[in-house]
């Protein structure tokens, strides 16, 4: 079997930084971290060498992180307004304050419209958050405030009232893309 032409040199004098590719050079070069070089002839039998010696002929580098949410891939705020407004709608028309059922009214309202962001309203790398408030409509005030450390590219919320003659009910949707 016969040895492939190697010849050793010393790289640094050479031009490393030359934008010719390895096929247009004389021979195929393999550069050490040390600067060191191994040069084979293009006569001889590189088929002895193993693969990865080589360079890669067929390399195409993409970007596969995602930084954002893909284009029309936003949190709809629209549609959640709409289906909010739907929910609290079915759930609350013509009923009356009390403590004890203001209660279960909470716990439905949430449950209810976070069952329905799950099946309508799945944005890919989206969370979500439901927050929903009853009180009793007496003559005091309410003061409903959120704070919250985002992205205003990517992250958003949708928030309805429902005014019934006894309460008032604010239903709040945040959305968060996930980096």
């Amino acid at each position: 079997m016969s040895e492939p032409n190697v010849k050793k040199s010393n790289l640094k004098d050479r031009d490393r930084y030359s934008t010719r590719s390895l096929e247009s050079r004389q021979g195929i070069s393999i550069i050490g971290s040390d600067g060191s070089g191994l040069v084979v002839d293009d006569d001889a039998d590189t088929k002895s060498l193993h693969p990865e010696a080589l360079p890669a002929r067929d390399v195409t580098i993409t970007n596969a992180y995602n930084i954002g949410p893909a284009f029309g891939c936003k949190f709809p705020v629209p549609h959640i307004r709409y289906m909010i407004d739907r929910v609290l709608y079915d759930k609350l028309r013509g009923k009356t304050y009390t403590a004890a059922d203001a209660v279960k009214w909470v716990r439905e309202v949430a449950d209810d419209v976070n069952l329905k962001m799950k099946g309508y309203c799945v944005q890919p790398r989206y969370k979500h958050v439901v927050n929903v408030i009853i009180y009793q409509q007496n003559g005091a005030g309410c003061f409903y405030g959120a704070r919250a450390i985002w992205d205003l590219l990517t992250d958003d919320y949708a928030m309805t009232t429902f005014n019934g003659n006894t309460f008032m009910c604010i239903v709040t949707v945040f959305g968060v893309y996930q980096y």
